[in-house]
């Protein structure tokens, strides 16, 4: 029995999907569990596994093209079955009329069959033209001086044709390579080392690669744009002693590596952020329409750079998580992004973001904020530093944080407390408890 695959809904939040590219062609035998398909969603790609075996008898949407969740997309069926009822089925309105015959098929006015298009017609008198065809010059080359552009006579009597000068070496190179001589020559006896030298110079201007850009790709460029143009953002930053939070992460490292976890300063600094972004609601929340969502569950999204692009999935209600619940959602996650398994209800519903870059040697940057939230926090790297306590100079290890805020929403007195708060709680990482 013929089985109809449609555009699959992979998220409560998916409207339509992207065919990216088919592994099999009409015709194909597959079995169950072969990978039919990939579908692009927003930032997601995922590729499709067939639920049935048989032929791919027919395919609808072809790669590159997008339509709505549950549109019939192909047909697998029996080798002999007949699947015209579920073809006619896709049918436009326009394709069920069939074809115009000639007799239904509007006819163009006579004077347009034979009209010329402007673009493809020079303006000349008739005496000009029969001089033009006589001396075998291309009109397009006369500069006309009659009225409206109109070439006149002794235009074409007053043209003199560039005689272009060039060595036999020269001449046949051109030749050979298709090049016209005319449109480089510029008074000087043109020669062989003119023709490479342009060889050249067209080679390094064709020395290139282009590729449509991905669907990701796209968004991204449309949404950073957006929040750009329409986001007054203010990035401030601050320092953070991290010599107390890198002994605690010491000690609880072993701990939580006999469960198989690997715990970050990220997974840390979540934690903190789960806390204060309760307390201070402003930086939890999303500014849409002149209206302000203040939300009482704080989704922190974690910046993850994948192939092509950056995917932002949400740890959700993290303040009502422990410390190893947020470092093993967190990893989670951050896998199934890099391996291209995450659902893309992963990816909204976000609250808040941090994006860390540290790890690249960055001492500062200025984080865009992921509208519709209102701030972003970056984390940069972290560096021995001499600094001053006591009245005496010692070397500390030192992070600097960046934190942009949505100045609309958010004032600049309001975003230096929250840093500050964050700062306090990684220097006196023990307020956790």
């Amino acid at each position: 029995m013929a089985r109809e695959l449609v555009m699959p809904k992979l998220g409560l939040t998916m409207t339509q999907g992207t065919v990216t590219k088919w592994y099999f062609n009409e015709g194909d035998r597959v079995k169950e569990g072969d990978i039919l398909y990939e579908v692009e969603t927003d930032k997601l790609t995922n590729k499709i596994a067939a639920d049935t075996k048989g032929v791919l008898r027919k395919i609808f949407v072809h790669a590159g093209e997008t339509v709505p969740v549950k549109s019939l997309i192909g047909i697998i069926g029996d080798e002999d079955e007949d699947i015209s009822g579920l073809i006619s089925q896709t049918k436009k309105p326009d394709d069920e009329n069939g074809p115009k015959t000639a007799e239904e098929a509007p006819t163009a006015p006579e004077k347009e069959e034979v009209s010329v298009k402007k673009s493809d017609y020079i303006l000349a008198t008739p005496y000009a033209k029969k001089l033009a065809h006589e001396r075998n010059l291309d009109l397009s080359k006369i500069n006309p001086t009659g009225f409206k552009g109109v070439i006149l006579a002794r235009d074409v009597e007053q043209y003199k044709e560039t005689k272009v000068k060039a060595t036999p070496t020269a001449r046949k190179m051109a030749e050979q390579r298709g090049i016209d001589l005319a449109d480089i020559y510029e008074g000087a006896r043109i020669r062989k080392s003119d023709i490479l030298a342009l060889e050249e110079k067209q080679g390094a201007a064709d020395s290139i690669d282009v590729q449509e850009a991905s669907t990701m790709r796209k968004i991204i460029a449309q949404r950073l744009k957006t929040t750009w143009a329409g986001t007054p953002m203010v990035t401030f930053n601050m320092e953070a002693d991290m010599t107390e939070l890198i002994a605690l992460r010491e000690k609880l490292k072993p701990i939580y590596f006999r469960d198989g976890l690997k715990l970050t300063y990220n997974h840390i600094i979540m934690k903190i952020l789960s806390k204060l972004l309760i307390k201070y609601k402003d930086l939890n929340a999303s500014f849409e329409d002149d209206k302000i969502i203040y939300h009482n569950n704080v989704n922190l999204g974690i910046a993850v750079d994948v192939q092509g692009g950056l995917l932002v999935p949400n740890v959700k209600g993290i303040e009502k998580m422990t410390l190893m619940e947020i470092a093993s959602k967190t990893e989670r996650l951050i896998e199934n992004a890099r391996t291209n398994q995450l659902n893309p209800d992963d990816l909204t519903g976000g609250t808040f973001t941090i994006s860390n870059i540290g790890m690249f040697g960055m001492d500062s940057f200025t984080p865009i904020i992921n509208k519709p939230e209102v701030a972003i926090l970056g984390i940069n790297k972290i560096a021995d530093k001499a600094v001053v306590i006591n009245k005496e100079i010692t070397i500390r290890p030192v992070m600097n944080l960046s934190l942009t805020t949505d100045h609309s929403l958010v004032d600049g007195a309001l975003s230096a407390r929250f840093l500050k708060g964050i700062v306090d709680m990684i220097e006196n990482p023990y307020l956790l408890l």
